[in-house]
């Protein structure tokens, strides 16, 4: 324990201080962030009523830290909060399904539609879901990655680090997953996309190369987390410079997230 707060000690305590306000089982987060060999699951009960479980010996509490204490996305989520009617979200890379419930949480009437291939984490994004029915019914998750192309590939989970899994992954268990081309799943929307998610781990790459300008005009907000080049053609100023070009002409930086990006249109 005392090698756990010597590092990095004022912001550690700022971060458990917002756990305390924002938590109502605040020691169990505690007891996982310090026990972190422990790999019992733990259910998370927040004030505001969201209920989130992680799994023990995993970097799942690092991802609700940072999404739920820390404020993660903000600015895409502010965005989202002021849209009229009902707002169809994307969340690509859903690991365990914390972006979308605080998506459907934070605006009534949002439709999200969640991928994530990796099994373990879909298992879990479903338990999520289910754990919170007062948005479930407006969450739809499906089994699938989105890159470039529609295809079959082989996608690698990382067991002690979940959000870090990928197609580009270098190491962990191999699965079959169904790769959904971006295009294929814009079109197959049943309006606009008003904020598109994007997590996936180096394949934004694929999907800047693959998707034609006419897709991304359906497309009206975009929070993006960019990875390195998995091809390594292709620096992140390049990379904001083509999403730029397609037609957002406004770009902020996310404050918590070392490298993601909130792009949108007027």
């Amino acid at each position: 324990m005392a090698n756990y707060w010597s590092r990095n000690w004022g912001a550690k305590l700022a971060t458990f201080r917002k756990t305390v306000e924002r938590l109502e089982n605040w020691p169990t987060a505690l007891g996982m962030r310090i026990a972190q060999n422990n790999p019992r699951p733990r259910l998370l009960n927040f004030r505001d009523g969201l209920n989130v479980v992680c799994r023990g010996r995993t970097s799942d509490w690092d991802v609700v830290s940072e999404l739920v204490v820390s404020g993660g996305y903000g600015l895409a989520l502010d965005h989202l909060r002021k849209l009229p009617g009902q707002p169809l979200v994307l969340d690509l890379g859903g690991n365990i399904g914390v972006f979308s419930l605080l998506a459907a949480r934070l605006h009534p009437g949002a439709v999200v539609h969640t991928y994530e291939p990796g099994p373990p984490n879909f298992r879990q994004c479903e338990i999520n879901r289910l754990l919170n029915p007062s948005v479930s019914e407006r969450i739809h998750l499906h089994r699938e990655a989105v890159g470039g192309e529609t295809r079959m590939t082989e996608f690698l989970y990382d067991e002690l680090s979940p959000q870090s899994s990928g197609m580009y992954a270098r190491q962990g268990r191999k699965f079959p997953v169904q790769i959904r081309s971006f295009a294929e799943v814009v079109e197959g929307c049943a309006g606009p996309v008003a904020l598109a998610k994007i997590d996936i781990e180096g394949a934004e790459f694929d999907i800047l190369a693959s998707t034609p300008a006419a897709v991304w005009r359906n497309v009206h907000a975009v929070s993006i987390e960019v990875h390195d080049d998995p091809r390594g053609q292709l620096a992140l100023p390049g990379f904001l410079a083509k999403l730029e070009a397609l037609g957002f002409p406004h770009l902020c930086k996310e404050p918590v997230a070392a490298v993601s990006y909130f792009l949108w249109r007027d």
